[in-house]
Protein backbone atom coordinates (compact mmCIF):
# COMPACT_ATOMS: atom_id res chain seq x y z
CA UNK A 1 0.00 0.00 0.00
CA UNK A 2 1.39 3.38 -1.03
CA UNK A 3 1.57 5.88 1.81
CA UNK A 4 0.58 8.95 -0.19
CA UNK A 5 -1.53 7.53 -3.01
CA UNK A 6 -5.06 6.10 -3.05
CA UNK A 7 -7.73 5.31 -5.61
CA UNK A 8 -9.40 8.62 -4.69
CA UNK A 9 -7.73 11.41 -6.69
CA UNK A 10 -8.74 14.19 -4.26
CA UNK A 11 -7.51 12.22 -1.25
CA UNK A 12 -4.21 11.48 -3.01
CA UNK A 13 -3.78 15.22 -3.67
CA UNK A 14 -4.34 15.98 0.02
CA UNK A 15 -1.84 13.31 1.06
CA UNK A 16 0.74 14.70 -1.37
CA UNK A 17 0.31 18.15 0.18
CA UNK A 18 0.77 16.58 3.59
CA UNK A 19 3.95 14.85 2.34
CA UNK A 20 5.40 18.28 1.52
CA UNK A 21 4.66 19.46 5.05
CA UNK A 22 6.20 16.28 6.50
CA UNK A 23 9.30 16.76 4.36
CA UNK A 24 9.66 20.35 5.58
CA UNK A 25 9.23 19.28 9.21
CA UNK A 26 11.80 16.54 8.69
CA UNK A 27 14.34 18.95 7.20
CA UNK A 28 13.78 21.48 10.02
CA UNK A 29 14.15 18.83 12.73
CA UNK A 30 17.29 17.48 11.04
CA UNK A 31 18.76 20.98 10.86
CA UNK A 32 17.84 21.51 14.50
CA UNK A 33 19.67 18.33 15.43
CA UNK A 34 22.75 19.47 13.51
CA UNK A 35 22.61 22.89 15.20
CA UNK A 36 22.48 21.26 18.65
CA UNK A 37 25.23 18.79 17.74
CA UNK A 38 27.59 21.48 16.46
CA UNK A 39 26.69 24.03 19.18
CA UNK A 40 25.95 26.70 16.54
CA UNK A 41 23.04 27.87 18.70
CA UNK A 42 22.35 27.11 22.34
CA UNK A 43 19.14 25.01 22.44
CA UNK A 44 17.92 22.75 25.23
CA UNK A 45 18.27 19.20 23.83
CA UNK A 46 15.45 17.85 26.02
CA UNK A 47 13.10 20.60 24.88
CA UNK A 48 14.00 19.88 21.27
CA UNK A 49 13.34 16.16 21.79
CA UNK A 50 9.87 16.91 23.18
CA UNK A 51 9.25 19.25 20.24
CA UNK A 52 10.16 16.45 17.80
CA UNK A 53 7.82 14.04 19.63
CA UNK A 54 4.88 16.48 19.51
CA UNK A 55 5.47 17.13 15.80
CA UNK A 56 5.51 13.38 15.08
CA UNK A 57 2.30 12.74 17.05
CA UNK A 58 0.34 15.64 15.51
CA UNK A 59 1.47 14.93 11.95
CA UNK A 60 0.65 11.26 12.43
CA UNK A 61 -2.83 12.24 13.57
CA UNK A 62 -3.33 14.49 10.53
CA UNK A 63 -2.16 11.69 8.23
CA UNK A 64 -4.61 9.27 9.84
CA UNK A 65 -7.51 11.73 9.54
CA UNK A 66 -6.85 12.31 5.84
CA UNK A 67 -6.07 8.69 5.01
CA UNK A 68 -9.21 7.38 6.71
CA UNK A 69 -11.41 10.01 5.08
CA UNK A 70 -12.39 11.51 8.46
CA UNK A 71 -11.08 14.92 7.35
CA UNK A 72 -13.79 15.15 4.66
CA UNK A 73 -16.23 16.08 7.43
CA UNK A 74 -14.54 19.49 7.61
CA UNK A 75 -14.83 22.45 5.24
CA UNK A 76 -11.14 22.02 4.30
CA UNK A 77 -10.44 18.27 4.03
CA UNK A 78 -6.70 19.02 3.76
CA UNK A 79 -6.78 20.54 7.29
CA UNK A 80 -4.59 23.35 5.94
CA UNK A 81 -5.51 25.97 8.54
CA UNK A 82 -5.04 23.54 11.42
CA UNK A 83 -1.65 22.52 9.99
CA UNK A 84 -0.61 26.18 9.70
CA UNK A 85 -1.70 27.12 13.23
CA UNK A 86 0.20 24.13 14.58
CA UNK A 87 3.25 25.35 12.64
CA UNK A 88 2.83 28.83 14.16
CA UNK A 89 2.86 27.28 17.63
CA UNK A 90 6.01 25.29 16.83
CA UNK A 91 7.88 28.32 15.40
CA UNK A 92 6.89 30.43 18.42
CA UNK A 93 8.11 27.70 20.77
CA UNK A 94 11.45 27.51 18.93
CA UNK A 95 11.75 31.31 19.16
CA UNK A 96 11.32 31.00 22.92
CA UNK A 97 14.24 28.54 23.34
CA UNK A 98 16.85 30.07 21.00
CA UNK A 99 19.05 33.04 21.86
CA UNK A 100 17.62 36.49 20.90
CA UNK A 101 20.39 37.09 18.31
CA UNK A 102 19.33 33.93 16.45
CA UNK A 103 15.66 34.86 16.12
CA UNK A 104 16.04 36.74 12.84
CA UNK A 105 16.68 33.46 11.01
CA UNK A 106 13.92 31.52 12.85
CA UNK A 107 11.33 34.18 11.93
CA UNK A 108 11.54 32.86 8.36
CA UNK A 109 9.42 29.98 9.68
CA UNK A 110 6.36 32.24 9.81
CA UNK A 111 6.89 33.09 6.14
CA UNK A 112 7.10 29.40 5.17
CA UNK A 113 3.87 28.73 7.06
CA UNK A 114 2.01 31.47 5.20
CA UNK A 115 3.37 30.21 1.89
CA UNK A 116 1.97 26.75 2.70
CA UNK A 117 -1.61 28.03 2.59
CA UNK A 118 -1.31 30.43 -0.30
CA UNK A 119 -3.53 28.37 -2.63
CA UNK A 120 -5.94 26.90 -0.08
CA UNK A 121 -7.15 29.55 2.37
CA UNK A 122 -9.73 32.25 1.81
CA UNK A 123 -9.08 35.82 2.98
CA UNK A 124 -10.58 35.43 6.47
CA UNK A 125 -8.65 32.19 7.06
CA UNK A 126 -5.44 33.81 5.82
CA UNK A 127 -6.02 36.76 8.16
CA UNK A 128 -6.48 34.34 11.04
CA UNK A 129 -3.18 32.62 10.21
CA UNK A 130 -1.35 35.96 9.82
CA UNK A 131 -2.72 37.31 13.12
CA UNK A 132 -1.76 34.00 14.71
CA UNK A 133 1.88 34.69 13.73
CA UNK A 134 1.72 38.33 14.83
CA UNK A 135 -0.03 37.67 18.15
CA UNK A 136 2.19 34.68 19.01
CA UNK A 137 5.40 36.64 18.56
CA UNK A 138 3.96 39.65 20.42
CA UNK A 139 2.96 37.37 23.31
CA UNK A 140 6.44 35.88 23.42
CA UNK A 141 8.04 39.35 23.52
CA UNK A 142 5.74 40.52 26.33
CA UNK A 143 6.32 37.33 28.31
CA UNK A 144 10.11 37.59 28.05
CA UNK A 145 10.09 41.35 28.71
CA UNK A 146 8.84 40.57 32.24
CA UNK A 147 11.97 38.48 32.92
CA UNK A 148 14.43 39.30 30.10
CA UNK A 149 16.95 36.60 29.07
CA UNK A 150 20.57 37.46 28.24
CA UNK A 151 21.05 39.77 25.21
CA UNK A 152 17.29 40.55 25.15
CA UNK A 153 16.59 43.96 23.60
CA UNK A 154 12.99 45.15 23.70
CA UNK A 155 13.79 47.75 21.03
CA UNK A 156 15.14 45.19 18.56
CA UNK A 157 12.39 42.69 19.36
CA UNK A 158 9.75 45.37 18.78
CA UNK A 159 11.34 46.33 15.47
CA UNK A 160 11.39 42.69 14.37
CA UNK A 161 7.74 42.33 15.41
CA UNK A 162 6.77 45.35 13.30
CA UNK A 163 8.60 43.99 10.26
CA UNK A 164 7.13 40.48 10.57
CA UNK A 165 3.67 42.02 11.09
CA UNK A 166 3.96 44.03 7.86
CA UNK A 167 5.17 40.97 5.96
CA UNK A 168 2.42 38.72 7.35
CA UNK A 169 -0.32 41.22 6.51
CA UNK A 170 1.19 41.69 3.04
CA UNK A 171 1.05 37.93 2.57
CA UNK A 172 -2.64 38.00 3.51
CA UNK A 173 -3.43 40.41 0.70
CA UNK A 174 -1.14 38.70 -1.81
CA UNK A 175 -2.30 35.20 -0.89
CA UNK A 176 -5.98 36.11 -1.19
CA UNK A 177 -5.32 37.82 -4.48
CA UNK A 178 -3.44 34.83 -5.89
CA UNK A 179 -6.25 32.49 -4.81
CA UNK A 180 -8.84 34.69 -6.50
CA UNK A 181 -6.78 34.61 -9.69
CA UNK A 182 -6.41 30.83 -9.42
CA UNK A 183 -10.15 30.37 -8.93
CA UNK A 184 -10.79 32.67 -11.87
CA UNK A 185 -8.51 30.56 -14.03
CA UNK A 186 -10.38 27.43 -12.96
CA UNK A 187 -13.71 28.94 -13.97
CA UNK A 188 -12.20 30.00 -17.26
CA UNK A 189 -10.96 26.50 -18.00
CA UNK A 190 -14.38 24.98 -17.14
CA UNK A 191 -16.25 27.43 -19.37
CA UNK A 192 -13.62 27.45 -22.16
CA UNK A 193 -14.21 31.18 -22.58
CA UNK A 194 -10.95 32.71 -21.35
CA UNK A 195 -9.28 34.91 -23.94
CA UNK A 196 -5.57 35.12 -24.67
CA UNK A 197 -5.50 38.75 -23.52
CA UNK A 198 -7.06 37.91 -20.14
CA UNK A 199 -4.63 35.04 -19.56
CA UNK A 200 -1.70 37.33 -20.37
CA UNK A 201 -2.96 39.96 -17.91
CA UNK A 202 -3.40 37.41 -15.14
CA UNK A 203 0.06 36.01 -15.83
CA UNK A 204 1.54 39.51 -15.45
CA UNK A 205 -0.35 40.00 -12.19
CA UNK A 206 0.98 36.68 -10.89
CA UNK A 207 4.52 37.74 -11.79
CA UNK A 208 3.96 41.02 -9.96
CA UNK A 209 2.68 39.14 -6.90
CA UNK A 210 5.71 36.86 -7.11
CA UNK A 211 8.02 39.88 -7.06
CA UNK A 212 6.24 41.20 -3.97
CA UNK A 213 6.74 37.84 -2.28
CA UNK A 214 10.43 37.91 -3.19
CA UNK A 215 10.76 41.43 -1.75
CA UNK A 216 9.09 40.33 1.49
CA UNK A 217 11.47 37.37 1.81
CA UNK A 218 14.45 39.64 1.07
CA UNK A 219 13.37 42.09 3.80
CA UNK A 220 13.17 39.27 6.32
CA UNK A 221 16.60 38.04 5.27
CA UNK A 222 18.04 41.55 5.73
CA UNK A 223 16.57 41.64 9.23
CA UNK A 224 18.75 38.69 10.23
CA UNK A 225 22.09 40.32 9.23
CA UNK A 226 21.60 44.10 9.50
CA UNK A 227 21.67 46.48 12.45
CA UNK A 228 18.27 48.20 12.50
CA UNK A 229 19.60 51.63 13.58
CA UNK A 230 22.60 52.16 11.27
CA UNK A 231 21.82 49.78 8.43
CA UNK A 232 25.32 48.33 8.76
CA UNK A 233 25.92 44.61 9.21
CA UNK A 234 25.43 43.35 12.76
CA UNK A 235 27.84 41.57 15.08
CA UNK A 236 26.54 38.12 14.16
CA UNK A 237 27.19 38.69 10.46
CA UNK A 238 30.64 40.13 11.24
CA UNK A 239 31.55 36.98 13.20
CA UNK A 240 30.63 34.80 10.22
CA UNK A 241 32.61 37.03 7.83
CA UNK A 242 35.62 37.04 10.15
CA UNK A 243 35.67 33.24 10.40
CA UNK A 244 35.47 33.01 6.62
CA UNK A 245 38.34 35.47 6.22
CA UNK A 246 40.44 33.49 8.71
CA UNK A 247 39.85 30.34 6.65
CA UNK A 248 40.97 32.19 3.50
CA UNK A 249 44.07 33.52 5.26
CA UNK A 250 45.00 30.05 6.49
CA UNK A 251 44.76 28.75 2.91
CA UNK A 252 46.39 31.58 0.96
CA UNK A 253 48.51 33.31 3.58
CA UNK A 254 47.06 36.68 2.54
CA UNK A 255 47.23 39.25 5.39
CA UNK A 256 44.18 41.02 6.72
CA UNK A 257 43.69 43.62 9.44
CA UNK A 258 41.01 44.61 11.94
CA UNK A 259 40.04 48.08 13.20
CA UNK A 260 37.91 48.52 16.32
CA UNK A 261 36.38 52.02 16.44
CA UNK A 262 34.89 53.54 19.61
CA UNK A 263 33.20 56.94 19.90
CA UNK A 264 34.90 59.03 22.58
CA UNK A 265 32.73 60.28 25.47
CA UNK A 266 29.58 58.93 23.82
CA UNK A 267 27.81 58.48 27.17
CA UNK A 268 28.29 62.18 27.89
CA UNK A 269 26.72 63.05 24.52
CA UNK A 270 23.71 60.87 25.32
CA UNK A 271 23.38 62.34 28.81
CA UNK A 272 23.66 65.92 27.53
CA UNK A 273 21.65 65.85 24.30
CA UNK A 274 19.50 62.73 24.66
CA UNK A 275 19.46 59.28 23.11
CA UNK A 276 17.81 60.45 19.89
CA UNK A 277 20.79 62.71 19.24
CA UNK A 278 23.09 59.80 20.06
CA UNK A 279 21.22 57.73 17.47
CA UNK A 280 21.81 60.47 14.86
CA UNK A 281 25.53 60.26 15.55
CA UNK A 282 25.54 56.46 15.28
CA UNK A 283 23.67 56.61 11.98
CA UNK A 284 26.33 58.92 10.53
CA UNK A 285 28.81 55.99 10.68
CA UNK A 286 26.94 54.31 7.83
CA UNK A 287 28.79 56.71 5.47
CA UNK A 288 32.25 55.47 6.47
CA UNK A 289 32.14 52.61 3.95
CA UNK A 290 31.67 55.00 1.02
CA UNK A 291 34.01 57.74 2.28
CA UNK A 292 36.93 55.78 3.74
CA UNK A 293 36.89 52.12 2.70
CA UNK A 294 37.38 49.95 -0.37
CA UNK A 295 34.59 47.86 -1.85
CA UNK A 296 36.26 44.74 -0.50
CA UNK A 297 36.36 46.05 3.08
CA UNK A 298 33.65 45.12 5.60
CA UNK A 299 32.21 47.34 8.34
CA UNK A 300 29.72 46.33 11.04
CA UNK A 301 28.25 47.72 14.23
CA UNK A 302 29.98 45.74 16.98
CA UNK A 303 27.72 46.92 19.77
CA UNK A 304 26.75 50.17 21.50
CA UNK A 305 29.06 52.90 20.21
CA UNK A 306 31.66 50.44 18.83
CA UNK A 307 32.18 49.60 15.16
CA UNK A 308 34.52 47.05 13.61
CA UNK A 309 36.17 47.11 10.18
CA UNK A 310 37.75 44.10 8.43
CA UNK A 311 40.30 44.88 5.69
CA UNK A 312 41.38 41.90 3.50
CA UNK A 313 44.79 41.88 1.76
CA UNK A 314 46.07 44.79 3.82
CA UNK A 315 49.59 45.37 5.13
CA UNK A 316 50.36 47.36 8.29
CA UNK A 317 51.04 50.68 6.54
CA UNK A 318 47.77 50.53 4.60
CA UNK A 319 45.88 49.48 7.73
CA UNK A 320 47.16 52.46 9.71
CA UNK A 321 46.51 54.79 6.77
CA UNK A 322 42.89 53.60 6.63
CA UNK A 323 42.54 54.02 10.40
CA UNK A 324 43.75 57.63 10.16
CA UNK A 325 41.37 58.23 7.28
CA UNK A 326 38.44 57.04 9.39
CA UNK A 327 39.59 59.06 12.41
CA UNK A 328 39.95 62.26 10.39
CA UNK A 329 36.66 61.73 8.55
CA UNK A 330 34.68 61.31 11.78
CA UNK A 331 36.47 64.28 13.30
CA UNK A 332 35.43 66.42 10.33
CA UNK A 333 31.71 65.74 10.83
CA UNK A 334 29.69 68.57 12.34
CA UNK A 335 26.43 67.87 14.15
CA UNK A 336 24.96 71.38 14.11
CA UNK A 337 21.46 69.92 14.12
CA UNK A 338 22.17 68.70 17.67
CA UNK A 339 24.24 71.63 18.90
CA UNK A 340 26.10 74.36 17.00
CA UNK A 341 29.71 73.33 16.47
CA UNK A 342 29.27 69.86 18.01
CA UNK A 343 31.94 67.46 16.83
CA UNK A 344 33.02 64.02 18.00
CA UNK A 345 36.22 62.01 17.95
CA UNK A 346 36.98 58.32 17.86
CA UNK A 347 39.67 56.05 19.25
CA UNK A 348 40.84 53.10 17.17
CA UNK A 349 42.54 49.82 17.98
CA UNK A 350 44.29 48.07 15.09
CA UNK A 351 45.91 44.69 14.56
CA UNK A 352 46.64 41.96 12.04
CA UNK A 353 45.65 38.31 12.02
CA UNK A 354 48.46 35.99 13.13
CA UNK A 355 48.77 32.51 11.64
CA UNK A 356 46.88 29.89 13.64
CA UNK A 357 45.14 32.52 15.77
CA UNK A 358 41.48 32.18 16.77
CA UNK A 359 38.97 34.93 16.11
CA UNK A 360 38.59 35.48 19.86
CA UNK A 361 42.36 35.98 20.31
CA UNK A 362 42.50 38.42 17.39
CA UNK A 363 39.59 40.48 18.70
CA UNK A 364 41.15 40.39 22.15
CA UNK A 365 44.33 42.02 20.84
CA UNK A 366 42.38 44.62 18.91
CA UNK A 367 40.32 45.41 22.00
CA UNK A 368 43.52 45.80 24.03
CA UNK A 369 44.84 48.23 21.43
CA UNK A 370 41.61 50.23 21.63
CA UNK A 371 41.90 50.36 25.42
CA UNK A 372 45.44 51.75 25.09
CA UNK A 373 44.23 54.38 22.61
CA UNK A 374 41.53 55.56 25.01
CA UNK A 375 43.82 55.36 28.02
CA UNK A 376 46.42 57.48 26.20
CA UNK A 377 44.11 60.41 25.63
CA UNK A 378 41.64 59.24 22.96
CA UNK A 379 41.29 60.53 19.37
CA UNK A 380 44.17 58.36 18.15
CA UNK A 381 45.11 55.01 16.63
CA UNK A 382 47.06 52.32 18.48
CA UNK A 383 48.42 49.25 16.69
CA UNK A 384 48.82 46.02 18.68
CA UNK A 385 51.16 43.52 17.04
Amino acid sequence: MKLFATSDKDQSTRLKRLSMALTLYGVCLLMGGVVIRTNLVSIDGVAFAWLSFVVAVVQGGIYGAIRSGYSTRFEDPSLTLFQMMFGVAMVTYILSIVLPESRGAVLNGYVLILLFGIFQLNKSQYLLAAFGCIASYAGLILFQAMDPPDNFSLKIETFQWIVISVICLSFTSIGSYIRSIREGLKESRVGLVSSHKEITRQRDELQSAHKELQNALRQLGELAVRDDLTGLFNRRQFSETLNTQIAVAQTTGAPFGILLVDIDHFKAVNDTYGHLSGDDILRSFSHIAMKCLRKTDFIARFGGEEFVILLPNTEKADLLECAERVRCYVGSLSFDNICDGLRITVSLGASHYLEGESSEALLGRVDEALYLAKDSGRDQVVYQA
